[in-house]
């Protein structure tokens, strides 16, 4: 029986238990469209492709299976190309399928027709551009395997229209392609020498078995842990050797100590330049360790001589022992201490860090967190206690709008979860044509709006650092969101102080709709600390400079 090209690649991907493709229909990619109808596999319609990678993306991301996208060629595939490289920067397992013109019509200027390959090369795991109908099975088996790795990314399928139409006989049902082996890099390293180690952890981190091993390996060392932005959701956050998040806006406590560590071990994490601030200041009187799965990532932003090309849990797996000075738990528990409160609180105003702190007691963490990029995604960050893999967010690229359609994502692979959205007025008009989405498909999710009728991150740094001349920083022409999303035949509410906040989000855990909630927050409320450019870790706007005190710490020299 011969069999189009199109019904084959729909075929293989149930066969791999695929169950949702996220996108929007062109002419391009009719006949995979075709395919589709006369399928079981479920097509979720987006509004526009951009959201369709990141419903993919927060697909992949909160259940541990790969998204798949299907656009168009032309504008339907460039439309994408911000969500791809969202994927790409937090390693989210993706496949994008996408149209393209007939064979004969590449590379002549041909209606639609776009050099995929080089627009996406820098932000893609791979790309494959199909040239024969025999080789749709192999380029799918193959793009499938790859994304089942641990370190994963977006991979673009390339589909010229005549291939997709072609009917042929089917040579191997699903063929297969072997997991290649792990180079590993051996080294003998004294982990005794030093007395003042800590683990940092990255987004590597977040994978089941690994979480366990983590666990018993902290639980044994007793040896203390920060987290990167990446990593949070990684790890059980009640864990007493916990100490808090590292970079440019975490914890004033954890930037300090780790610039007086004499060992930072790395699991999974790129030691980017939010973590570090100044690469040649970032604690100066450690020794480095880093353990990845991918060697692109060594020596890349902070020299390491010392590293490990490995699976985190190999190294988590390995006897290896600690000697923790006792004025080093001294000097980490008095910084605790010094830098615990936070914020003045004020209950007759809603302050965010208290929404945030409110969300997770009135839930007792029991939701999946999506948010946007700007003020509250920190605020989220430090006041919010993560369970395992409950944090979805746009950390590497920090995409703007990647809230809501990641949101939806999130919930199509948790039906039975409460899904809270957490963003702000500026990120949330750029995708939020979604709502139509929401309501073709019934998409019950729970949405928080810090509106502080700004774009509050801009404004901030405007504030620091250009004497308050907030230049195109506030926004006059907010919608009247509940007729919005009365328009949807959605409920919404706009809330002013805190105990309606209490009250009504109590309420909405009972029961399942979706609900917008417009908190109008106060305009002046910053994100603090915040680290000053090119210094070290230790030194930010908020708290006084620690960097000055060096010498007076015992233990420093011993």
């Amino acid at each position: 029986m011969k069999l189009s090209a199109s019904s084959i690649l729909i075929n293989s991907l149930l066969y791999n238990n695929i169950e949702f493709i996220f996108g929007y229909p062109g002419g391009a990619v009719l006949h995979i469209y075709d395919a589709i109808f006369l399928s079981g596999i479920k097509h979720i319609l987006v509004r526009h492709e951009q959201a369709a990678a990141h419903m993919a993306d927060g697909y992949s991301r909160s259940s541990n299976k790969i998204g798949v996208v299907l656009v168009t060629s032309g504008p339907g595939f460039t439309n994408c190309i911000t969500s791809i490289a969202t994927a790409n920067f937090d390693n989210s397992s993706i496949i994008i399928l996408c149209g393209q013109v007939i064979k004969k019509l590449i590379s002549q200027n041909s209606f639609q027709e776009l050099d995929n390959l080089n627009i996406s090369l820098s932000i893609v795991k791979n790309f494959f551009s199909l040239n024969c109908f025999f080789n749709i099975q192999y380029i799918l088996s193959k793009t499938l395997n790859i994304s089942k790795l641990k370190k994963t990314g977006p991979i673009v399928i390339d589909f010229p229209k005549d291939l997709t139409s072609q009917k042929n006989f089917l040579r191997n049902k699903f063929p297969y392609i072997k997991n290649k082996k792990i180079f590993i890099e051996k080294k003998n390293i004294n982990f005794l020498i030093h007395k003042r180690p800590i683990i940092l952890v990255g987004g590597g981190l977040k994978d089941k078995k690994t979480f366990i091993l983590f666990e018993n390996f902290i639980k044994e060392k007793k040896i203390p842990f920060v987290s990167s932005f990446m990593g949070l959701g990684g790890f059980n956050y009640r864990n007493p050797y916990y100490l808090g998040w590292l970079g440019m806006h975490g914890d004033a406590c954890v930037n300090t100590i780790i610039h007086f560590s004499d060992l930072i071990i790395c699991l999974g994490t790129r030691l980017d330049d939010r973590i570090t601030n100044n690469t040649e200041r970032f604690s100066p009187y450690s020794e480095i360790i880093h353990i990845d799965i991918d060697k692109n990532q060594i020596s890349k932003n902070i020299y390491c001589k010392n590293f490990f090309i490995m699976e985190i849990e190999y190294f988590l797996q390995n006897n290896i022992n600690f000697n923790i000075n006792k004025n080093w738990w001294k000097f980490i528990i008095f910084f605790k201490k010094f830098f615990k409160k936070k914020y003045k609180n004020n209950f007759f105003i809603c302050k965010p860090q208290k929404i945030i702190e409110f969300s997770y007691y009135i839930s007792k963490g029991k939701f999946l967190i999506s948010s946007d990029v700007g003020q509250h995604q920190m605020f989220i960050a430090k006041y919010y206690s993560f369970n395992y893999k409950s944090f979805i967010s746009s950390g590497g690229l920090g995409t703007m709008g990647f809230g809501l359609p990641s949101s939806i994502g999130t919930k199509f692979a948790n039906k039975n979860k409460k899904i809270l959205l957490i963003t702000g007025e500026g990120s949330f008009q750029m995708m939020m044509q979604e709502l139509s989405t929401c309501k073709q498909y019934k998409i019950n999710i729970i949405i928080i709006n810090l509106n502080n009728q700004s774009l509050g991150m801009v404004k901030q740094w405007q504030e620091l650092n250009y004497s308050n001349r907030f230049s195109n920083s506030y926004v006059d022409s907010i919608p009247n969101f509940k007729i919005l999303f009365n328009s949807y035949n959605f409920y919404s509410f706009d809330i002013y102080n805190l105990k309606n906040f209490y009250l009504l989000l109590s309420k909405l855990l009972k029961i399942d709709i979706f609900c917008f909630l417009n908190i109008y927050i106060t305009q002046n409320e910053n994100v603090f600390p915040i680290q000053l450019y090119e210094k070290s870790m230790c030194e930010f706007i908020s708290f006084f400079s620690i960097i000055k005190y060096e010498k007076k710490f015992s233990f420093f020299n011993k």
